[in-house]
């Protein structure tokens, strides 16, 4: 299992190598921050795909269903050549291989369906172009468009969609697959067929990785305990890296049950990143009377930073109050110097910003 769990790790460490040289110098420039090192370990066999040119992992699916409903095993064909390779994109405890240069946005279930921000982050603007997206049903906009696209634009990912399982054919050579990954839908929408059947057959269940798929309440700040190879526990924490941990609470939760908290999305960045917040909330000033203690509801990230041999400290955001609390608990103010070391990638398709925070062209705007 240790041997699967390494394989998984280069696989993907060389893909986030591979990918920075395949995209445009201000992409890769703020791409060298991050690099995924996520590992999915399960009973089903994996395969190693030559895709972009990287080695990529694909897992042998652990599917409910395939795209027609049938029971489905075994591994994915090899994944079809893309610019940038694949990169792993998380939704509760579902993980799925994607294109990297795909950007991310909304799905049917919430308002905003379709691409909003691209691939590193940035909000799409007017005439923006986009090789295509995953969407999440989470709202991209206040209010809902009543109009759609007769035809994709472009190819897409759908993570917990409320879409039926099965296969529709949209028209132009656009086809439509959906199937069922432990309860949690999983749809493609494209043209090439290499393409919908290999992004389908790698989505699968996360059994171990740096962000649990659900929480009971809120996630708390702290620090873990020093472990005995780290030494005598009073060397300076320094951070190597830091995994952004977006949630917000479960949707089908009953009257009179607390809330649980779901996985919308996870990205991890570099040691920089992660100083920057650090420094940053130590400048910020205390929430004091405002504080905001006990907090519970609306959308959270925990920002956990990594200082190796064990050793890590939790940060938390509660972007209701709007607060950052640090390893010790002390809440702070928000401000754009603590938002925008973390606010990347993905978690800028799924967080909504505060009016009370002003951080222009990231978190999606209330």
């Amino acid at each position: 299992m240790r041997d699967l769990e390494q394989l998984l790790r280069d696989g993907l460490a060389h893909l986030a190598d591979e990918t920075a040289t395949a995209v445009p110098l201000a992409q890769r420039v703020r791409a060298a921050r991050r690099r995924r090192t996520r590992a999915w370990v399960g009973a089903a066999a994996a395969v190693v795909l030559i895709a972009g040119g990287a080695g990529v992992v694909l897992r042998g699916s652990g599917a409910d269903s395939a795209p027609d409903g049938s029971p489905t095993s075994g591994a994915p064909d090899l994944a079809p050549d893309v610019p940038g390779g694949y990169r792993v994109e998380v939704w509760h405890d579902i993980g799925v291989y994607v294109p990297a240069t795909w950007g991310r946005g909304g799905a049917p279930g919430a308002c905003g369906t379709g691409p909003t921000v691209g691939a590193d982050g940035h909000r799409l603007g007017d005439g923006d172009l986009i090789e295509g997206y995953v969407g999440r049903p989470v709202a991209q906009t206040p209010r809902c468009s009543t109009s759609s696209p007769a035809l994709p634009e472009v190819p897409y990912v759908w993570l917990g969609a409320d879409v039926p399982v099965g296969t529709q054919h949209l028209g132009g050579g656009w086809v439509q697959q959906t199937r069922k990954v432990a309860g949690t839908t999983v749809t493609v929408g494209a043209q090439e067929a290499d393409l919908r059947r290999s992004i389908l057959a790698s989505a699968d269940v996360m059994s171990s990785g740096a962000c649990a798929a659900s929480l009971a309440s809120p996630p708390s700040p702290g620090e873990a305990p020093s472990s005995p190879s780290s030494g005598s526990g009073n060397e300076r924490f320094a951070a190597v890296s830091m995994t952004v941990c977006a949630y917000a609470p479960e949707t089908s939760t009953p009257a009179g049950t607390p809330a649980r908290y779901d996985l919308l999305a996870e990205e991890t960045v570099a040691a920089g990143p992660a100083k920057q917040l650090a420094d940053a909330v130590a400048q910020a000033a205390p929430m004091g009377e405002h504080s905001c203690y006990a907090g519970s509801g609306g959308e959270w990230a925990l920002l956990r930073l990594d200082g190796g041999a064990g050793r890590s400290r939790d940060y938390v955001v509660d972007l209701s109050c709007p607060s950052i609390a640090d390893p010790t608990g002390l809440q702070h103010e928000l401000t754009s110097a603590d938002v925008l070391p973390w606010a990347v990638d993905g978690i800028n398709a799924v967080l909504h910003g505060s009016p009370l925070v002003d951080v222009p062209g990231v978190l999606i705007p209330r």
